[in-house]
């Protein structure tokens, strides 16, 4: 070459024969098939790559190698050392398995998993950055029988912001024969390997179902849609009755259904990029594909059997609701005449022919509408619970009627200051002190507040929160009150932050606060999802929030009396910022409107609805 052209012959022939011997050991390297010289030259690659690693990780580098007896723990960085690396490996047939837990409620750190020997894109499993609020836990999944893990140190923390540990598993299949039978009802469920863990990279499932009659998929926060020609599918490939579709996780329930031409049909998922996500969990059931949902609406857009004529648009598109006669309300069969809910079986006819003070006393058949026993038997009554009234054959509607009692019951004033055990089950969420929300006690371990309270990553540790029970006022202690640490925080996983749909969380005590039982502090009921709440009906607002829009917090317990307002008008008010999960409460004059405390809700969230 030129750079040989000034200098000495000989040395350009030296250059020249070690060019040339170089190169006879690479041809022999590429010549080389026997299984002997191919783990010699793998194993000079290996340690040449552990010896790079070395250099460049000197601070913190780690091979392991994982046996299936054995867990693993992966110490992280600290002030000497602010990057780490591990070089993890399973035995032959085995996969490993990297279990993640968040101990901070925030960070910066970075951790990054790879699929291989080498950290290369293309082997990606998942990276994440700072610490994780909707997922506590995560367990990953290699395909194979290595494992990089590289964990890069934000800013220093006394205590590692997560905790690592491995293990190897012996690898599972995916390939399964489900024969179903001609019954309804949910008959069982798919997973992907090793749920709840991600699916590994690697996944390919195979189910052969055998059905006389249509097939139901149900997903819980994933649905399926048609790829195009050229798409990728970086959640998960389905191929469905000779159909290509792509998986998405999304914030609603949805069901894919199957119309059969024959008795047999094979649902097949795969991954087809190394970077995976949360584990799958698909239940399956066989429906009549003439009447996919008896006594209920199939709603196209999402394959969901949903109520209809409810007064409660669940499908997306609205169809449901579309066409009623008779909305939310009970239709003679007589003449078709409509009836409140509230009205039936109150002992006063209101059919022409008294149809619906018939059948009070005994089992009907279930719908949507009717209240469902311990037993399995739906009555016709509407909110038999709790009414002094034994309704159901085995009493369980009279059950657990310890609830919602409160020791006064006196009328209450808009605006005015509770009284001490007036709202046993009033909770004040506290953090450092200061009151953040309100909660209600539902049973002796468990308080239900709003998911928008905890949604900000410093407000998501439990270990940050105090629940007062029994409290009347914020700027000092009383004799009544208990405190109560909380142990976890269970967001709903469909909550929206941006239309605030499914705003609910519950907060799990870390003892039980049975012994706080007393008169005051007690749990609030919980209504049955039949309930019927009729328009007009006396509801209480309570909470220690603003006493007027743009003032300030109130140090004494507060109490406002609301009466419901029907879901038509609700909805002809706030138009599509009302879902299904919501209810609108206040009075038209404005006197004690409670859409100041909607506005309020973001400045100071600590008021709660109660109905009687």
């Amino acid at each position: 070459g030129p750079s040989c052209a000034i200098l000495p012959c000989a040395f350009c022939t030296l250059r020249h024969r070690e060019a040339k011997r170089e190169s006879m050991k690479i041809q022999k390297i590429q010549n080389c098939r026997e299984k002997k010289c191919q783990k010699r030259y793998l194993t000079v690659f290996f340690f040449t790559y552990v010896l790079m690693s070395l250099f460049l990780f000197k601070d913190c580098y780690r091979y392991n190698m994982v046996v299936p007896s054995r867990l693993v723990a992966l110490r992280g960085p600290n002030t000497q050392r602010s990057f780490c690396l591990w070089h993890l490996q399973a035995a032959h047939g085995f996969q490993l398995e990297l279990h993640m837990e968040w101990l901070l409620p925030e960070c910066n750190d970075r951790l990054v998993v790879y699929n291989s020997l080498t950290p290369s894109d293309n082997h990606l499993i998942t990276s994440v950055y700072g610490c994780s609020r909707h997922e506590h836990v995560v367990r990953v999944l290699s395909s194979g029988e290595w494992m990089t893990v590289i964990w890069k140190q934000g800013l220093y923390n006394y205590r590692d912001p997560f905790s690592l540990s491995a293990q190897a598993w012996a690898q599972q299949g995916c390939d399964f024969d489900i024969e179903l039978k001609e019954v309804s009802g949910v008959q069982g469920a798919l997973t992907t390997p090793f749920f709840p863990s991600y699916y590994p990279s690697n996944t390919n499932c195979t189910w052969r179902f055998s059905v006389g009659l249509g097939l139901a998929l149900d997903f819980e926060g994933y649905e399926l849609s048609r790829a195009s020609y050229n798409q990728v599918c970086t959640q998960g490939q389905w191929i469905i009755q000779n159909r290509r579709l792509c998986g998405t996780r999304g914030l609603q329930a949805y069901c894919e259904r199957l119309l059969l031409l024959s008795t047999t049909t094979t649902v097949i998922m795969t991954s087809e990029v190394s970077l995976t996500g949360p584990g799958l969990q698909i239940r399956y059931s066989a429906f009549n594909m003439t009447d996919p949902c008896p006594g209920r609406f199939l709603c196209s857009v999402n394959g969901l059997c949903v109520p209809v004529c409810d007064g409660i648009k669940d499908c997306p598109n609205g169809l449901d609701e579309r066409n009623c006669v008779c909305v939310a309300q009970f239709i003679c069969p007589e003449d078709s005449q409509c009836v409140d809910y509230y009205k039936v079986c109150d002992q006063h006819p209101d059919c022409p022919e008294a149809t619906d003070e018939m059948n009070c006393t005994e089992g009907v058949q279930c719908t949507d509408m009717t209240y469902v026993c311990a037993d399995g038997t739906c009555l016709k009554k509407p909110n038999p619970m709790c009414d002094s009234v034994t309704d159901c054959p085995d009493g369980s509607d009279e059950k657990q009627c310890d609830c919602g009692l409160r020791q006064f019951s006196s009328r209450i004033i808009g605006g005015k200051d509770a009284s001490e055990g007036e709202w046993p089950w009033q909770a004040s969420l506290q953090v450092r002190g200061t009151h953040i929300c309100g909660g209600a006690l539902i049973s002796s371990q468990w308080v239900v507040s709003a998911a928008h309270c905890f949604y900000d990553d410093r407000l998501y540790s439990p270990t940050m929160w105090t629940v007062y029970l029994g409290k009347l006022f914020l700027n000092r202690s009383s004799p009544t009150e208990e405190v109560v640490r909380v142990q976890h925080i269970h967001l709903h996983q469909y909550y929206d932050d941006e239309s605030q749909d499914y705003d609910l969380a519950l907060l799990k005590l870390d003892r039980s606060a049975s012994a706080l039982l007393a008169e005051h502090a007690r749990p609030a009921c919980l209504p049955p999802p039949t309930h019927q709440l009729e328009p007009g009906l006396l509801c209480w607002v309570t909470g220690w929030g603003a006493l007027r829009e743009g003032g300030g917090a109130s140090n004494v317990l507060q109490k406002v009396d609301v009466r419901l307002v029907s879901e038509e008008d609700c909805v002809r008010s706030y138009g599509h910022l009302i879902s299904p999960r919501m209810l609108c409460a206040g009075y038209r004059n404005g006197k004690k409107d409670s859409c100041q405390i909607v506005k309020l809700k973001h400045i100071f969230p600590s008021f709660k609805l109660i109905c009687q």
